[in-house]
C-alpha cells in the first residue's frame, strides 16, 4: 500500500547531497507541520544529512 510519509521521507532522503541542506531542512519541516513526517523522520532526515560524505572523483591519469 503506498504511503505519502516514506514516499515523502525517501525524497528528502535521496535529495541529501543532490540539494541544498537547508532547502531540504525547510521542506521537511514543512511536512512535519502538515502531520506528514513525525520527529523521528526528521531526525533521520537530519543524520543523513550530518553524515552525507561527498564522493571524490577519481582523477585519471
Amino acid at each position: 500500500m503506498f504511503s505519502l510519509r516514506e514516499f515523502v521521507k525517501k525524497g528528502f532522503l535521496d535529495a541529501v547531497g543532490k540539494m541544498a541542506d537547508y532547502q531540504i531542512i525547510l521542506n521537511a519541516a514543512g511536512w512535519h507541520e502538515k502531520g506528514v513526517l513525525t520527529e523521528d523522520d526528521l531526525s533521520e532526515i537530519n543524520n543523513a544529512i550530518e553524515n552525507y560524505t561527498p564522493e571524490k572523483e577519481e582523477e585519471e591519469n
